[in-house]
């Protein structure tokens, strides 16, 4: 019968311990991340996670602001929490939009539109792009995780 050396059973327990640690830290950050940003069904807020380059989302960032609507923006590549937003949502793209109770995939303009009416505003799709370089939307939205 072959014995194992008092130092592969230290090893072997702390890599147990190790791999038990970083199970529970993942298991809180995944609650977390689905307390904080998975919309309740009484949600009244508009979040959206966006991108600094993306097209789309310059539209959306532009049409949220031309229509008056007051949003908080998380940038899925230079924050924490729009990672964690992102990932709780099972999103694969951007831009991804919190509307509400409801959950939005992509630019999707009439999805979008019905959302934000059920929350009484009235959304207005811009389509020049030029328009996002020029409007000033830090005065009507909360810009998280990243500068433009």
């Amino acid at each position: 019968m072959r014995t194992e050396p008092a130092w592969a059973r230290k090893f072997r327990r702390g890599l147990l311990i190790l791999a038990a640690s970083l199970t529970l830290v993942l298991l809180v950050l995944d609650r977390y991340a689905a307390y904080a940003h998975r919309p309740g069904a009484d949600s009244k807020a508009v979040v959206i996670y966006t991108t600094a380059w993306c097209p789309y989302c310059a539209k959306l960032r532009t049409s949220l602001a031309a229509s008056g609507i007051p949003y908080v923006e998380y940038d899925v590549e230079k924050s924490l929490q729009g990672q964690m937003g992102f990932w709780t949502l099972r999103a694969r793209g951007i831009p991804v939009s919190a509307i509400g109770p409801k959950v939005v995939y992509g630019y999707d303009v009439a999805r979008i539109a019905f959302a934000l009416k059920d929350l009484g505003y009235t959304f207005v799709p811009v389509s020049d792009p030029q328009a996002s370089r020029d409007s000033d939307p830090g005065a009507i939205s909360s810009r998280v995780g990243g500068s433009k």
